[in-house]
C-alpha cells in the first residue's frame, strides 16, 4: 500500500486549529485588564488618552514598547481608539505583571 500525502483539507484544518490556539489565548476580556498596543507608531501617552477617554484605569506599562496594561471595558475602549491606531488584547499574568507576587521577609 502506497504512502499517502494528507489532504488539503487536513492541512487546512489542522492550519485552523493552530491558529485558534495561539490567538485565542491574546482574545481581549469583555471587561477587566487589557493590554493596549500602539499599531500605528504612538506611544504610551497617546495609549493613556485613548484609555481615559474609553474610562479605563491605567494599571502599568506594557512589555511592548508604548504599551499599556489598563482596566476597563473592552468596547468602550474601542470605540474611543481612532482607526487603526491600536489594539486590545489580553494582558497575560506573565507578561504584564501579576497579582501574586512573593515577598521575601
Amino acid at each position: 500500500m502506497p504512502i499517502r500525502r494528507p489532504g488539503t483539507i487536513i492541512v487546512a484544518q489542522a492550519a485552523a486549529a493552530m491558529t485558534a490556539l495561539i490567538a485565542l489565548p491574546m482574545w481581549p476580556p469583555a471587561a477587566g485588564k487589557l493590554l493596549l498596543v500602539p499599531i500605528t507608531g504612538g506611544n504610551a501617552n497617546d495609549m493613556a488618552r485613548i484609555a481615559v477617554a474609553g474610562g479605563a484605569a491605567l494599571v502599568g506599562a506594557g512589555p511592548l514598547p508604548g504599551s499599556l496594561v489598563i482596566a476597563g471595558d473592552r468596547a468602550m475602549v474601542m470605540r474611543a481608539t481612532p482607526p487603526f491606531a491600536a489594539v486590545a488584547i489580553a494582558a497575560p499574568a506573565v507578561a504584564c505583571g501579576s497579582q501574586n507576587r512573593v515577598e521575601r521577609t
